[in-house]
This record gives C-alpha cells, structure tokens and sequence, in this order.
C-alpha cells in the first residue's frame, strides 16, 4: 500500500471512532446502551444499605471499612462502570431494608430473592450460592427442619431465611437483629434451633469461639442465591449491574470466594466421632443376637406373603362382587322401567279418553304410584353411582326461578292432596341466573321438600332462599325448608343421612320411601362444597338448611337486571289485595324491587274504597291491581265482577289474579270475568314480572315463563305425514308408541327386533324420516341394529330408547350412531314433543333449510330477544375462524386439539337453536376423543359444511339488521 494511502486509511478510522455513538462500547468488552449511558451520567453516585453483621458477605470491621464477598464484587462493578457505591452507614439491617422499601436507598447488595420481596425490588442476576442450615447445641437431637414444629426458631429479621419459615406455620419464631446475637442464644441454651446461610454462620462461630454448636443440613439438593436488590423504578441499573457481573470473570470469583470462604478448617469431628463409637457398640450388640433376629424375620415375610395373597384374593373378589352388582343393577333397572313405560303410556291413552271423575282419579293414583316407584329406582341408582364414585357435578347456566317452578310444579300435587299449606319467599338480592349443576340442586330440593311434605299432616310447609354472603361473582344462598310435620328426635337426626334408614321402623312401613333420598342428597351436597343442617323437635316440626356457594351467570343477570331497572316501572301503580300477611310483604318485596310503587291490604271493601277515591284524591289511578283468589269471601271472580259493575270507578286498572294449586280449572274461567292476566301460586319472582311485562305490552325477560293461562296444549300435528320405524319387542310398549306417534301425524313401521328393523329400513328407506330403537331386542340388539342401519345412511336421525340409565349408556349409543335418546319410562307428552322436534329439524336438513332454527333458540333464552341477538353476535364473532383450525388439526391428526375446539363449540350451538349442529358436533367429539379415523372425516365433512352455512346465515342477518 502506498503511503498516502495509508494514511487516507488510519484518518477514515479516526473519523470513525469519532463519529460512533457514545455507548456502544466500554472498558472491559462491556456493551452498554444509549439509555444505560445516560443512567450512569446522570447518577453516579449510587446509595447501598447493608447488613453490617453479615459475614463473610458483608460487614464493617473494626477500621469502619465495609468488607466482605458483596463488598469485592461491588469494588469490581465500580471498576467495570465508573459508578460510585456509598454505603449509607449507621444503620441495622431492619432499618436498612425499611429505609430501601422507602426509597432512601438505591441498592441492597446482599438479599436471597423471595416472591415476597420480588413486589418491592427489582433483583439482580445471581452472583453467589449458598446453603440454609440449622444450627442447634451438639447435645441436640434435632435432624431435619420436621422437628422444629411447634418449636421457637431464632432468626436474623427481615432476611430470606425469616420470609422462608413464614411458609412454616407450625414454626415459632425468635427475630433478632444479627446473626451473631441469634447464635449466642443458642449457644447459651436461650434458643433451641437457629436458621441461616452456612457461610455466616460458620464464620462467626469460628470467630467467637462458640464451640458448642454443629450445623445441620437440609434441603441438600437445594441452593440459595444473593442478588442486588434495585429499587423499581430504576430498571437501568439493574441492567447495568447484570452486564457487570457477566463481565467478571471465574478466575476473580474463585479468589473472592477464597478470601473469605474456609470451612474445611474448622470442623468439629467431636459429634461424629461419638456416633461412630454409639454405632460400632451397636453393631457388636446386633452381631451377637443377628441369627436369632434372621429365623423370626424369615418366618414374619412367609406369614405375610400368606396375607398378601389372601388380600389379593379378596381383592378380586370384590371387583368380581361389584361388576355382579353394576350388571344386576342395570338389568334391574331395564326390568323394571319397561313395564313401567307401558304402565304410564297406557295410563296417559286412557286419560285421554272419555271417563268419569272417578275413573280420572284411579287413573292419577295409577300414574302416582309409577312415578313412585321410579323415583325409588332412580334412588338406588343414584346411591350406586355415589358408592362408585361415578357421580359428576355439571357447570352450566341455569335460571334460579325455573328451578324453583319446576320444583314447585313437582311437589304440588302431594301438597294438595295433603291439603297443608305452602309458603314460598325469595330474597330478592339473590339473583336469577347462576352457573351450577341445576338437575342435582332440583334432585337435592325435591328430596328435602318431599319428605318435608310426606311427614307434615297439617299446617304448612315453606321453602326459603336467602343471599347469605357475597365474594366477588360468587354467591352464598340459603335453602330453608321448613314444616310444622311429626319431627324428630337426636336419635333420628343422627340416623338421617345414612343409607336405607329412616327415622325407624314405624316410619317405613307408614310412610314409605327407600331410606336413601337424604343419604344421597347429603352426597351431593358436599360435592358441591355446600352444607346441610338439621334441626328438629319431635312433634313440632324440622328445619332443614341447604347452604350452597353459586357463581353468578353475570352475562344473562345483567339483561335481567336491566329490564328490572327498566323506567316503565317507576311509572307503574300497583294495589295489591291479598288476606295472608307473610304473602302480602312478600308481594311487596318483589314489585318494589322491579321498581314499582304499591299499597297493600287484606280488606275487599278497603280495596274497593281506595280504586273509588284514586282520582278524586290527589294520588294517580291504579295501574294493576293484584288479587288473590281466596281473599274476597264470595271469591275472586265475584269480586272482580262487583268491581266491573261499579260506576264510582273512573280508570279500571290491569287486573291479575293470583290462583290457588291444583286449580287449573280456573285458568279457563279468566277470560269469562274479564280478567287479564291468571299466575298460580305461590309466586315465583320471574313469573310475577313477566306477568307485568305482558300485561303492559313490555318486552319479556329471560327467566321462566308464565304459567299459561287455560293449561298446556296439546301438540300441534305435524305439516305433512311422517312415518317413523319403531323397533320394540315388547307389544304394549309398540302399542303406546304407535298411539303417541299418531298425534302428531306420524305413521309408524313396527319391528319387532334389530334384524327385522334392519330389513325394514333396507325396503323403506325412502319414506322413513325416523327410527325409535330399543336397545335390548332378541335375535340383534339395538346397538348392532344401529350400527348396520348407519352404514346404509348416515343421516337418518336414530333416537335410542332405552331402560338402562347406568353410566356410560348414552355415550355408548353415540358410539353406534344414535345421538338422540329416550329413558324409559319417558313422560308420554315429553315423548311427543322430542319426536315431533326431530322430525321437524330433519325436514329442515332435508329441505335444504336453515341451519338455525331461530323459535327454538329463543325459547332457550327465556324469550329474551334482546340476549338473543347479543349470544348470536358473539358466537358469530368467536368462531369465525373455527371451521378453518378445525380441518387444519384433523389434517394434521391432532385429534385432542380437534376435540377441543368441536366440544367448546357443542353446547352453545345446541343453545342457539342449531341442533343439527350440536348432535353432528357430539357425534365427533367422541369420534375424535376415541381416534376412530374411520368416523372422523365424513363427521368433520359434516360439521363443517353446518357450521360455515350457519355462519353465513348469521352474517346475512346481521347485514339485514344494520
């Protein structure tokens, strides 16, 4: 290279090294940032607060200097970055740390890192390990941390090892602002035990002469780190500090540790040198009688191998005894529920005929004593399950007044027929919608109310739900029964809750029942972490209390508690006449927290009075006026007939009358008087509001719906004829399917076992919309007769119908392909309309109709439009993408994150009204959670074509409403 050249080139690197930003290189090869640079100039004198007893890591000798391990690595970062430590002197430990938490000092050098002091500092990589030890008198017998329960532990305050026995709390503790002064104390017997670092703790013992004390380790698998602790709004230094330590290299580090680490020196061999000779006089002793002790040893391992064999046997036996048991169980039960099918089928034809009252009543007594003797079925079926352990608690959204109807609807014909009285109050904080296993908490009230009324003569029985606590979304209620029935002695309150027992004999030949409604409700209430107590009086009467913690469903309780705060309310005149004080406040309390005014009285002339006087007095006019049927003397439609007739009245209001049980005769006489709206008692919360709602032309919200006016009617027919192809061996049970299949409009194709109704498909497949198939039939079973039928067609729906209700049934049906299903003995209306619905949704499919039928959601939702829209909204925008994830995991055979996804998506369709789309989706969830490849793709096809048509459909309706 010529020289000029060179030169040009030494200049350019000159020019270079100029021009380079400031902070991208250092002393040492370190590497520091622009911001880090910027930290360092305009904070260059950096305050440390130490321990100054806490050697060899870090202390103040006798010259004042500050020495130690923490204090060679903060000479050599200081070195490394031209930072200044200044220690802050004077100090203890405790009031060092407390002057860090406060900001008076920037650095703790010396700290083992806790989750506890990990909120308050920003903490450094670590730079030195260390081991925890006990330290105890060498006349001690303590061993491992275990035996220092319920002992006092002295240790230094404020240091890791102090945040580190908190999590002990068997443990007490001794604080001692030095470690030095905490080991004197165990030294002199003040203290049993101390806990600290090995470092220390050998150092100082060296140092004071304390020759009486041993080290015992612990955790020996386990280190112990020191870090800097920065406070934390300084984020930078702590960078700063890290690239430091980094930089230093092991050579530097073995000569601090060196320097102050030395144990090998100084340790007491006393202790050990005892043991050895314990243990060597030990060992002759074992030797003398070693042969004797061998002889009895071998003997005690044959008589145990004799034990374990024995246990092994018993063992095998009682599997063998309970899978006898779970077999009988389900035979039992198929036994039993098929006769009973044909019994409450047969009993609901002849109903339906023309009879006499009196023939109409053994009828009811006919179906009683069925429904009786299924729940005892249903009961020991239950109790086996619990026994088993195979008993699940489902989460799900349900409406706490649609429970409680349901339950009221349930108990109220043996409430009538006792003729006793039935009081009802809800609290009206407890919300409406919660998440929980609504079917067990109806089950658990059903027994509780139940007994309750079969033990109670006269008087009454009330049921009581109360907000007992609040924690967040999580709500505690009450469930008090209450009844002025026979009660009970300790000695049958203690015998309650055990199974097949009642309070004694007299009691179960009077009164019936399987003893085990009680024993399984206490099961199921302690899997839901609730509580249930008893209190009684023997002739007065028993208390029962079910305490249950629910979450809030707070998506649909807001919905229903904006419609309760809706403005038309507040607008709204109430006048409520009703005799029974506890019903009137009752009344009250629900009407004034929908936010409406009301006054109350148990006169009808008073009634009357204030209706004449509300305009002629400066209050407005009544709106609604609320009457209970039993209050006037000559009864309600008399009364209101009076009031129609009364000139004196300038503005009718609304009327709506409260109806006695059991009297679903009157609903048909409203309309005759001039009556606008009918609710049957007692009252529940939701139905009283949807009452209003309607009555004033509002918008309904979710809950429960009304009670109808004039009853239940009978199922509309179908549009056009159906034939359905019932394969059923027992001939009343096809005779009562047939029969039912007729109201509707379907005709029926009947065989009598799994290889005819095979043949029968093959020749009518055409005209067949539907196949009921019992699941035991002789020559092929249902479950073959399924499986050979889906080979022919996959789209066919199969409803299973079925005696067995043992665990694992249902899942095994949708294994062979049938994904609907019918316990026997099904409720003869509930029948109909499970099959009438399915033939409805398959002509859909086969007409190429929508996807989603939107009546069926709706009524899903309480008839709550506004929550409607809203789910459909968000179930648009939450799986906008799930057809796509979904063929990309079955593409790549990752069967369980596919299961994921189809079981996320299950429920919310079968919600929303798209039930084609749920059943396909449970039919390939269990293909993909059991890997039958075979299933998996034409179900996936399936699936997905449902759910992209699904979503344009939600995507077209959501243009439209913009």
């Amino acid at each position: 290279m010529r020289p000029g050249r060179f030169c040009v080139a030494i200049l350019a690197l000159v020019l270079l090294a100029a021009v380079a930003p400031p902070g991208f290189g250092a002393a040492d090869g370190i590497v520091w940032t622009e911001v880090e640079l910027l930290f360092m100039e305009k904070h260059p004198v950096i305050r440390v607060g130490i321990d100054p007893g806490f050697v060899p890591f870090e202390f103040i000798d006798e010259n004042g200097e500050y020495k130690g391990i923490s204090a060679d690595y903060i000479a050599l970062i200081s070195e490394k970055t031209g930072l200044k430590f200044e220690v802050v002197g004077g100090l203890t430990w405790p009031e060092a740390y407390d002057l860090a938490l406060n900001g008076g000092i920037d650095v703790l050098p010396a700290v083992g890192k806790t989750s506890e002091r990990e909120q308050r500092f920003l903490f450094s990589e670590p730079y030195y390990y260390y081991k925890r030890v006990i330290v105890t008198r060498d006349t001690d017998t303590i061993s491992g941390i275990g035996d220092l329960a319920g002992q006092a532990v002295a240790v230094q305050r404020n240091s890791s090892h102090h945040s580190y026995l908190l999590s002990f709390q068997h443990i007490n503790l001794s604080l001692y602002d030095s470690v030095e002064a905490a080991l004197t104390a165990v030294a002199t017997g003040e203290e049993r035990a101390f806990v600290g670092n090995l470092a220390t703790t050998n150092y100082l013992i060296r140092s004071n002469g304390l020759t009486n004390l041993r080290f015992v380790a612990f955790e020996a698998e386990k280190h112990h780190s020191l870090h800097f602790a920065v406070r934390k709004d300084w984020p930078e230094l702590v960078s700063i500090i890290n690239k430091a330590l980094a930089s230093i290299d092991e050579s530097e580090k073995l000569a601090i540790s060196n320097r102050w680490v030395a144990l090998e020196a100084d340790v007491n061999y006393g202790p050990i040198l005892r043991v050895v000779l314990g243990v060597g006089a030990a060992v002759a002793a074992v030797l003398i009688v070693s042969f004797f002790w061998i002889a009895r040893l071998r003997r005690e391992i044959r008589r145990r191998k004799e034990i374990q064999a024995d246990l092994e046997k018993a063992k095998r036996e009682a599997e063998e005894a309970n899978a006898f048991k779970s077999k009988f169980l389900a035979r039992m039960s198929h036994e039993i529920r098929t006769p009973l099918s044909a019994i409450t089928g047969m009993s609901y034809l002849l109903k339906k005929t023309e009879t006499t009252l009196t023939q109409r009543m053994y009828i009811d007594r006919i179906m009683q004593a069925a429904s009786i003797m299924l729940s005892i079925i249903n009961d020991i079926l239950d109790f086996s399950k619990i026994e088993a352990g195979k008993v699940q608690i489902e989460t799900a959204s349900f409406s706490m007044d649609q429970l409680i109807q349901d339950v009221v609807n349930i108990v109220s014909y043996r409430i009538n027929e006792q003729k006793i009285g039935f009081r009802l109050s809800k609290d009206p904080d407890v919300p409406n919608w919660f998440f929980g296993d609504a079917k067990r908490i109806e089950q658990i009230l059903l027994n509780v109310l139940s007994n309750a009324v079969k033990f109670t003569q006269e008087g009454e029985v009330s049921l009581d739900i109360r907000l007992i606590a609040k924690e967040s979304d999580t709500y505690h209620i009450s469930f008090t029964v209450r009844d002025t029935g026979i009660g009970m002695t300790e000695e049958q309150i203690e015998k309650l809750f055990k199974p097949f027992e009642q309070g004694d004999s007299s009691i179960t030949r009077r009164f019936g029942g399987s003893g085990l409604g009680l024993a399984i409700v206490k099961s199921f209430v302690d899997m839901m972490g609730g509580e249930i107590k008893v209190f009684s009086t023997s002739g007065e009467g028993t208390t029962v209390i079910v305490s249950l913690a629910l979450p809030v469903d707070r998506e649909k309780e807001d919905v229903y508690k904006k419609a309760l705060s809706a403005r038309q309310f507040r607008e709204l005149r109430a006048l409520v006449l009703e005799k029974t004080g506890a019903n009137m406040n009752l009344i009250e309390s629900y009407l004034c927290s929908f936010g409406m005014q009301c006054e109350l009285t148990s006169s009808e002339t008073s009634a009357v009075s204030i209706l004449e006087a509300a305009e002629r007095t400066f209050a407005r006019p009544f709106d609604l006026l609320i009457v209970d049927y039993e209050t006037p003397s000559k009864g309600g439609f008399q009364f209101v007939d009076a009031l129609r007739r009364s000139g004196k009245i300038i503005k009718m209001p609304k009327i709506m009358m409260l109806l006695p049980m059991m009297r679903e005769d009157l609903f048909n006489q409203l309309a005759e008087h001039g009556i606008d709206m009918g609710i049957g008692k007692p009252i529940i919360p939701s139905i009283l509001l949807n009452a209003v709602l309607d009555l004033f032309n509002l918008k309904a919200v979710s809950g429960c719906s009304r009670r109808a006016e004039k009853g239940e009617k009978e199922p509309a027919k179908l549009e056009k004829p159906r034939t359905v192809l019932l394969a059923e061996d027992n001939k009343t049970n096809q005779l009562v399917a047939k029969s039912l299949l007729e109201q509707v409009g379907a005709g029926t194709i009947i065989a009598g076992d799994g290889e005819e109704a095979v043949k029968l498909y093959q020749e009518n497949r055409d005209v067949i919309d539907l196949i009921l198939m019992d699941l035991h039939m002789p020559v092929m079973d249902g479950y073959e007769a399924a499986e050979k039928i889906r080979e022919i067609s996959p789209d066919v729906p199969i409803v299973a119908m079925t005696a067995d209700v043992v665990l694992g049934v249902r899942d095994k049906c949708e294994r062979y392909g049938m994904y609907h299903y019918i316990s026997k003995p099904f409720h003869p209306e509930r029948f109909v309309e499970t099959v009438k619905e399915i033939l409805l949704q398959s002509g859909h499919e086969k007409a190429g109709g929508s996807v989603l039928d939107r009546g069926m959601g709706l009524r899903n939702m309480g008839g709550n439009e506004e929550l409607y829209r809203k789910v459909l909204g968000e179930y648009l925008g939450e799986n906008r993408e799930t057809p796509d994830r979904l063929e990309e995991a079955v593409r790549a055979g990752r069967y369980a994150d596919a299961a994921h996804i189809v079981h996320k998506i299950a429920s919310s369709s079968g919600s929303i009204g798209a039930s084609a789309l749920h059943e396909t989706a449970a039919a390939l969830y269990t293909a993909l959670k059991n890997g039958k490849g075979d299933d998996i793709l034409p179900l996936k096809d399936r699936f997905v074509t449902l759910l992209r048509k699904l979503l344009k459909e939600l995507e077209t309706s959501e243009r439209l409403a913009e």
